[in-house]
């Protein structure tokens, strides 16, 4: 029998609830508490969801965060709302997301949207830094995808675009038919792609039923150089794909631009925003159906401004109140309450409550809850990294109950720790923080 730990014997936890990373990891978020957004999750899958199918028209869109001091302003949870409500999308092509914005069930089932994230990440092996890359993760990302019952985003949209075909009477629902109807589309278009190689592979597997030979494919087959020089042409294949089974508008959520625009010089950055304009904005079939959404704070708006300006694109400053239809700007925990929430729902999550556990706070005391939040707010980020080390520490000295006396002491320190992620140095700060 495991020897039990004072997580179990004595708080009913598993483990410890709260994150300990000082970065979103798309693959590893194991709690997501929608409420600790507030409002403001309202507020962004109205515009960046629902705006779309109402106004019949994608957009360019931002999700900003800003602190006095801080040009990069982290840790507002840019990252996990962008990313965690792309996969409740996904699980039932954005029925239950549209209806709780007060859709009814019967029109969000006719209106069926999918959403896509990615994260430049200029420093891993296999870097993410132009936007050829983030496009074929992009694809990646979508594929992943699974609904309640475990089926995958891929199987459920082949089943969806066989049947499409078969009411239309376009010669079947076999896969040859599939890749027929997506060549067919492309056809269509004022600039088409060439769709042999890789690509023609590509479109096979995905128009076949076969996801696991369509992900080995993607994984294995696909190498660094070629998906960073088609990466674009895979995204579009998927789109084209998607719609024959229905889909009516795709977001494309787009996180960390600060990582790709610190790593390259003008001339690049120029390159990959004139491809944001000419390959994302105003060419099929992404320009009538394919909102995308940018990650913003000051220090990477400066960084894209001249470049953006260049290519004509529409500003997306947090301040300019022509703005408000496509930008959010995210406050964090505001409120004690909304910080509560967040807490309650890590310590009681079903992948770390024991049976038996009694719900609440527990260990936490209610001001000692409150310090953490008092001394970290408002971003999300820091809470919980507090929140993480001052659980470890009531593990390792095995007190019955974090309060007051046991936090006081520790609050400085870990506050120091938890801020420690400084911008780059030579960041530029925007004046209008100061």
């Amino acid at each position: 029998m495991a020897i039990k730990s004072w997580y179990e014997t004595k708080w009913g936890l598993r483990g410890n609830p709260f994150s300990g990373k000082a970065t979103y990891a798309e693959d590893s978020q194991a709690i997501y508490v929608p409420e600790m957004f507030g409002a403001q999750r309202d507020e962004f899958l109205r515009k960046f969801i629902l705006a779309p199918l109402e106004n019949k028209q994608p957009l360019l869109g931002a999700v900003w965060s800003v602190a006095p001091g801080d040009p990069t302003a982290r840790g507002f949870g840019k990252s996990t709302l962008m990313g965690e409500e792309a996969k409740r999308i996904n699980r039932d092509f954005g029925v239950s997301t549209l209806v709780s914005l007060g859709v009814p069930e019967e029109d969000a089932r006719e209106n069926p949207v999918l959403a896509g994230y990615v994260s430049f990440n200029t420093k891993s092996q296999g870097a993410i830094n132009s936007i050829d890359i983030a496009a074929f993760h992009l694809v990646r990302f979508l594929l992943r995808g699974i609904d309640s019952r475990g089926v995958s985003t891929h199987s459920r949209l082949r089943e969806l675009a066989a049947a499409r075909l078969a009411e239309q009477d376009d010669g079947g629902q076999d896969s040859d038919s599939i890749a027929a109807a997506v060549r067919a589309e492309f056809r269509g278009f004022a600039d088409s792609i060439d769709i042999r190689g890789l690509l023609e592979d590509y479109l096979l597997r995905l128009s076949s039923p076969d996801t696991n030979e369509l992900e080995r494919f993607l994984a294995e087959d696909v190498n660094a150089w070629h998906h960073a020089r088609n990466g674009l042409k895979y995204l579009q294949i998927f789109v084209v794909f998607a719609s024959l089974a229905g889909i009516e508008y795709f977001t494309f959520f787009v996180d960390q631009v600060e990582d790709f625009t610190s790593q390259a010089g003008p001339a690049k950055i120029q390159r990959q925003v004139k491809i944001i304009r000419d390959a994302l904005l105003e060419t099929e079939p992404f320009a009538t159906r394919a909102s995308f959404v940018f990650q913003l704070h000051p220090d990477a708006n400066e960084r894209l401004r001249d470049a953006w300006r260049h290519e004509d694109l529409r500003p997306l400053e947090f301040d300019n109140p022509l703005n408000q239809s496509v930008v959010v700007v995210l406050k964090g925990l505001e409120t004690f309450e909304t910080a509560h929430v967040l807490a309650e729902r890590c310590l009681n999550h079903t992948h770390y409550a024991l049976p038996g556990r009694k719900g609440g706070i527990a260990p936490f005391t209610e001001s000692a809850l409150k310090q953490a939040w008092e001394t970290t707010k408002p971003r999300p980020r820091w809470f919980l990294l507090a929140l993480h080390e001052l659980l470890q520490l009531g593990n390792s000295q095995q007190v019955a109950t974090i309060d007051d006396a046991f936090v006081t002491p520790k609050m400085r320190a870990i506050s120091d720790r938890a801020r420690a992620e400084e911008p780059e140095p030579g960041a530029s700060e925007d004046e209008r923080l100061a």
